[in-house]
């Protein structure tokens, strides 16, 4: 054996051990510690005096029906709200497709913490829109957007992001031809929706749908900025009981609430997997946009269409445009009257207001740093090494991706607020790190699924000539390997720190006082009453939809067709 290769065994070695490391200090353990705290308190099993406690609470039994409710609802709603924009775009004639497409698509730049701030903003005692109808209309309240209302309207125009990425796919699938021969047998445009069009796209809806229900039970920040004082849901009382020093409790929801959003996840990849066989054959005739004959429903159409893109840009285009506005104008002017850069200059200048960006860049950077490494690292082992380690540790890195984000944060807590001998028995609960390292778990999973396709897209036989000429394993992963993945690195390096910027459930959870970031400043300004907060809030709101569109446009360029993921609301 020679020197470099032994070297580059013992690296080998080395790196599967820290990998094994942290995947069972970071991962197993905290899930092992909120399962224990959910069963046991004080060294006894402790689970029915817990579901009893719960059970009793007045406000735990309102979180629980508000979430089944708003739930039902939300699927309902957002389904309509779903499919009409599916129809716009992908089956009848509607003129200005391009505009409706850009205006439908925001959900993907404007989702999560940024749009619950966002509506906040526009909708609530101080938006813009509040100030207009306030005027016109005095006895409306200035916190009618506050509550349920404002919860619903988030899920239901956020949550069609599923439909816009996965359902106008499923439409392009569907054979032409199929829909000619039944008109060609007088079957009127409705009996082919429902007796043609729908069938194929059923399986690909049923799977958008449960995906709609797991993120709308799972909704933490809609609720959080736009529920006001009297509308709470579970992931809240996670939350509220884990402040109030009962992790028993707070374990056993979040564990409660993880088995209910995992059991959906794996049906829906279950129903997406069944619809990709049923309606995955080749389409021998490409679906052709149809005109809508009647004038009254092209009218209709034409002015639900332009009224739905309104409802998505204009919060967008009011918070861009508050964002270069004086705060003494935010809440009495409908539209800004005069415009300035000083709100970026407090963000960017150094001060205070600079600290939560600062740190979420740092954490941002250090956690997808960290998690790129170790995905670049164990990725080609695991294509190419097939072994039980390797499977154990394929299996453990797409666990974050079925766990729910607070249960996550609970086994966090509940494995580091004592000493752990697994870090050389340091508290980790109340450190800077805590979050960093929850942000390298939560952002593993994309990472691996991506990184995956792209090592096993690479032809062997690039490896296998830099080897004939005598090339080390090191060398051939540096100068023939990485070179080949580099563009999906970079991409989902910056998908993933962009998702960080806006990372909600896991923030609230983890941060202390010393690395307060982001999200927890854009909500904090959100709900504050102090337009000076409100007015560095919308800047930070504008700089997370600015690197998100950036990031949307590299992933055009690279020709990957792929956009980030939604934030949990």
């Amino acid at each position: 054996m020679t020197r470099t290769a032994g070297f580059d065994r013992l690296f080998y070695c080395f790196g599967l051990i820290v990998i094994a490391w942290a995947v069972l200090t970071f991962l197993l353990v905290p899930m092992v510690a909120a399962l224990h705290a959910a069963l046991f308190r004080h060294g006894g099993l402790a689970i029915l005096d817990a579901i009893a406690e719960l059970a009793r609470s007045r406000r735990v039994r309102a979180a629980l029906w508000n979430t089944a409710w708003m739930t039902g609802i939300t699927i309902v709603t957002g389904t309509i709200v779903g499919m009409f924009q599916v129809a716009v775009l992908e089956y009848f004639r509607v003129r200005g497709r391009g505009f409706l497409k850009v205006a439908f698509s925001t959900p993907l730049v404007f989702g999560g913490v940024v749009a619950a701030a966002g509506y906040n903003f526009t909708y609530g005692p101080g938006g813009a829109i509040t100030a207009g109808l306030t005027a016109l209309f005095p006895s409306i309240p200035r916190d009618w957007f506050i509550g349920w209302i404002g919860v619903l309207f988030a899920h239901t125009f956020l949550m069609t992001s599923f439909h816009f990425l996965f359902l106008r796919a499923a439409m392009r699938r569907i054979d032409y031809s199929t829909i000619e021969a039944a008109r060609s047998m007088g079957a009127s445009e409705l009996t082919i929706l429902l007796r043609v069009v729908l069938p194929v796209i059923m399986p690909t809806l049923l799977a958008v749908t449960l995906l709609t229900l797991g993120t709308a039970a799972g909704s933490f920040a809609a609720p959080q900025v736009l529920g006001g004082r009297d509308f709470h849901m579970l992931s809240q009382m996670v939350l509220t009981l884990n402040s109030l020093r009962r992790p028993d409790m707070a374990a056993l929801l979040a564990l409660l609430m993880g088995i209910v959003l995992m059991g959906l996840i794996l049906l829906s990849q279950y129903v997406e997997a069944k619809g990709a066989y049923t309606a995955g054959t080749k389409t021998t005739a490409r679906i052709q946009l149809r005109q809508i004959r009647n004038p009254l429903m092209r009218i209709v159409m034409h002015a639900l269409a332009y009224l739905l893109a309104a409802i998505y840009l204009v919060p967008v285009a009011l918070i861009v445009l508050f964002s270069f506005a004086p705060a003494s104008s935010i809440g009495i002017e409908i539209l800004p009257s005069t415009f300035t850069l000083a709100n970026y200059a407090r963000v960017l200048g150094g001060g205070t207001a600079f600290v939560p960006f600062f740190n979420s860049m740092l954490m941002g950077s250090v956690a997808v740093a960290v998690a790129l490494a170790i995905t670049l690292f164990a990725v080609p082992v695991m294509v190419r090494q097939r072994s039980w380690l390797t499977r154990a540790l394929d299996i453990s890195f797409f666990l974050p991706w079925i766990i729910p984000t607070i249960l996550l944060a609970v086994g966090l807590i509940a494995a580091f607020d004592a000493p752990n001998p697994l870090v050389g028995n340091v508290v980790l609960l109340g450190t800077y790190w805590l979050l960093p390292i929850g942000y390298v778990i939560f952002s593993l999973p994309l990472m691996v699924r991506f990184m995956r396709s792209a090592f096993i897209g690479i032809d062997p036989a690039f490896e296998e000539a830099a080897r004939a000429m005598g090339a080390s394993g090191s060398y051939r992963f540096r100068r023939v390997v990485l070179p080949l993945v580099a563009p999906t690195a970079i991409l989902v390096a910056g998908m993933k720190f962009n998702n960080l910027m806006a990372e909600y459930p896991l923030s609230a959870f983890l941060y202390n006082v010393n690395n307060r970031p982001l999200p927890i400043a854009i909500v904090d300004g959100a709900v504050s009453a102090d337009p000076d907060q409100a007015a560095i809030s919308l800047a930070y709101v504008t700089l997370i939809m600015a690197f998100s569109l950036a990031v949307i446009l590299i992933a055009e360029r690279l020709s990957l067709g792929r956009t980030p993921e939604s934030s949990n609301l």
